[in-house]
Formats: C-alpha cells, structure tokens, sequence
C-alpha cells in the first residue's frame, strides 16, 4: 500500500489536471460566454425604441360579410396577412359585441381611416335595417408594434397629462372654426375618449348633443399630429405617423371592395 503522504499528492495532480482541462474546453465552448443575470449580450439587446427602428407595410384588407343571430348583417374589414391575421378575429368579436347590445336588426359599414406603418384605424357606422338612420358610429385603431387595440390615452406621453387640455383647446378651436354651436366649453380629453387615427391627424369624436346641438349630430373634430408633436408618445402609434413620408391621409373605399351603395349612407361627420 502506497503511503498517505504520495496517494494525496497524487490526487492533489490528478485534481489539477482534471481543472486545467475543465477551463481550456469551456474557453472554446461559446456557452459560457454568456451574460450574467445582470447583463444583456451585445447581439440580442433591445434598443430603448425598437417602434423606431422598423418600417410596416401596409396591410392587406378584404371586406367580411357575417349574419349575427340570424337578423342583422355585419360587414368588417378583416387582415388578409398571416403574421397579423389575428386582427381580423379582435375587429370580428367588437363589432359582433357591439352589434348585439341592440334589440333590433342592425347593418354596419366600415370606413378604413389609416393603413400605415403599423397602425389601422378604422370607423364601423351602424344602421337601423327597418329605416337605414345611422344609429352609432365605433371607431377602432390598432398598434401592430403593440399587437392590439389602442385608446387615445396610449398616444400620449404617460406622466403628463397637459395633452389633456391642450388637445381639447385644439379641439374647441376645430369647432369654432367649423361655426359648430357649442353647448359648453369642450373638457380636457378623458381617457377612452373615441378617436381615430389619419396620417395626419388625430380626430376626437362625440355623439349627439354631447358638445352641440342637433345640427351636427355626429361631431368629428381632426387635430394636425405636427400641433400635437410635443405631447405625443416617442415612438407611439401616432408618432410613427407623423414620421411617415406620403401617408395618405384617408384610404380609399373601393380599394377593400366595397363601394358606397353598400354602405347605405355616408360615414364621414
């Protein structure tokens, strides 16, 4: 038997070789190269605003005809794009829902406002089938960077709420140049405020005789998104707008198949 003193050197050379070879294969081995809980490797970092780093095409729309509840006739666009198919199926369940909440038979149209870089706004008027009045006006915008529908608090910069008023001093401005007769002075801009999108503007909605009297049922008041620029959120759904060389301003109906005797009236304010 080998005395205790050679046996634990020998270990002792054994130990070190076993370590030496551990540490030259792991300084091959581009596993171990990875970051620590505190880091993010230099290949896969996200930037601070990747909205702005990318471009979106524009969307391709087909017109989608359903029955709901065997009495009223929904027609919506849906998102022909298989990365962004999923829209067609969040446009459908709104409108259906909203279809729904009334007693009677209803028709809707749609009106596509803006179909750029990332952001689809749209407007669905609904009609009364017995009578063909337009009875309620939806709009609708989503952020493809954010994968769902906006609110016209999620233009704006979070923590500062002077767009607030700024936006309806816009507004009030908008009407009385329209000699829209004003109820009252138009309130700061609440969240869920209805609102669309253009490519050149942001335009805020209100129904009958909520800001005027019944000569403009349906107000519809567009503020230029350059008056708005110092508020707006960087890189946000109407930011990229205001980025975006030769944005049409409001696309055209045919262009999704459908045509205006099918829209049994017309959507604009």
């Amino acid at each position: 038997m080998a005395p205790r003193g050679i046996k634990t050197a020998a270990l002792a050379l054994i130990a070190a070789m076993v370590i030496t070879l551990f540490c030259a294969c792991t300084a091959d081995d581009p596993a171990w190269d990875a970051a620590t809980p505190d880091e993010t490797p230099a290949a896969t970092a996200a930037s601070a605003n990747p909205n702005e780093e990318r471009m979106y095409d524009r969307l391709e729309l087909m017109r989608h005809e359903e029955l709901v509840d065997e009495q009223s006739v929904m027609i919506c666009p849906a998102v022909a794009d298989d990365e962004y198919g999923y829209l067609s199926t969040l446009i459908a369940i709104r409108v259906r829902s909203r279809i729904r909440s009334y007693d009677y038979a209803v028709s809707t149209a749609f009106r596509i406002k803006c179909n750029s870089n990332g952001v689809l706004s749209m407007l669905i008027g609904f009609y009364d089938m017995e009578t063909d009045e337009l009875i309620d006006k939806l709009p609708i915008t989503y952020d493809l960077a954010l994968g769902r529908e906006i609110q016209i608090q999620d233009c704006f910069e979070e923590g500062d709420g002077a767009w607030r008023s700024v936006l309806s001093a816009r507004v009030q401005s908008a009407a009385e140049g329209q000699n829209m007769t004003l109820l009252s002075d138009i309130l700061p801009i609440e969240d869920g405020r209805p609102f669309y999108l253009t490519g050149a503007g942001i335009t805020v909605m209100y129904r009958p005789y909520e800001i005027t009297t019944g000569l403009d049922p349906w107000p519809e008041l567009s503020i230029s998104l350059p008056d708005l620029k110092r508020w707006l959120k960087d890189g946000g759904a109407a930011d990229r707008l205001l980025n975006t060389e030769d944005t049409e301003t409001e696309v055209p109906w045919d262009e999704y198949g459908a045509d205006t005797e099918e829209m049994n009236g017309d959507l604009s304010a």
